[in-house]
């Protein structure tokens, strides 16, 4: 590990379903794990502290985060939704919330980003990290928004970025599409890992367990240490006949979302 050992982190969302997932991974690596959430958080262990607060409230989010080495932001909207909400949830709250860690002086941000952010690619295309936003909806524009925000951080502040490009999360697949793009939450936990302790500026990987039908290139998260113990392989012969029927929805990565209000009637696989 490059920077100095983590003693605080802040984890944005530890009210979520996948933050209370990541919570008992987190502790380990620090000595204050601060929970950040809008809605009401509990600690459960003596090293947490419960923070109840939205990120548009940018003096209390400055607060929370004094004396943080660390944040893990899985705050925000998860799902497509008018630009009203998603702009307050998912672009103002996510400034406020770099220039608060930048502030304070926080060393690098492991963040939340969504397959969605390029949902647009085709399923028959393999993608790594480097691939140019394509996103497939409106939530899938507010996190690239949120990918470009950490690289401008990172290069120019010095605030080391994480992006997570994830899949579905769930403790197994349901259906033909997830056999690409599920992670297990404790594959999930351990890339969450490699980003508060690798060595890196600002990088981009993918969120998904060691799934041979994956579309995503995932080798800069594995030469940074990631190491899947899951796979969605098992579960292919039950899944795999469970499509959505839609084309446009089983031709893109993005499946519904991208399929979701899809116009586009000279699309040549139509």
């Amino acid at each position: 590990m490059t920077d100095t050992a983590l003693r605080t982190i802040a984890l944005t969302g530890a009210a979520g379903r996948i933050g209370r997932a990541i919570r008992p991974h987190l502790l380990p690596l620090c000595s204050e794990l601060r929970l950040l959430d809008a809605a009401p958080v509990q600690a459960e262990d003596p090293r947490e502290t419960a923070h109840q607060l939205d990120l548009a409230d940018r003096e209390a989010l400055q607060r929370a985060l004094k004396g943080c080495e660390a944040v893990v932001h899985f705050a925000g909207y998860p799902r497509e939704a008018g630009w009203d909400t998603l702009l307050a949830a998912n672009v103002v709250g996510v400034a406020n919330l770099w220039e608060a860690a930048h502030a304070a002086g926080v060393q690098r941000i492991v963040y939340a980003s969504s397959n969605h952010a390029v949902g647009l690619y085709p399923r028959s295309q393999t993608i790594d990290g480097t691939a140019s936003p394509l996103p497939d909806s409106r939530y899938g524009v507010s996190k690239v928004f949120m990918e470009a925000l950490a690289a401008m951080y990172a290069i120019k502040h010095g605030v080391r970025g994480f992006g997570l490009r994830i899949g579905h999360c769930s403790a197994a697949p349901e259906d033909a599409r997830a056999l690409s793009h599920w992670i297990h939450p404790e594959d999930l936990a351990q890339l969450v890992q490699v980003g508060l302790t690798a060595d890196y500026v600002h990088e981009i990987v993918y969120g998904a367990s060691d799934n041979k039908r994956s579309w995503w290139d995932n080798r800069r998260a594995q030469e940074l240490g990631y190491q899947p113990r899951h796979s969605a392989d098992p579960h292919a012969t039950a899944l795999e006949n469970l499509q959505s029927g839609d084309a446009v929805a089983e031709h893109f990565q993005g499946g519904s979302f991208a399929a979701a209000g899809f116009d586009n009637d000279r699309a040549p696989f139509l």
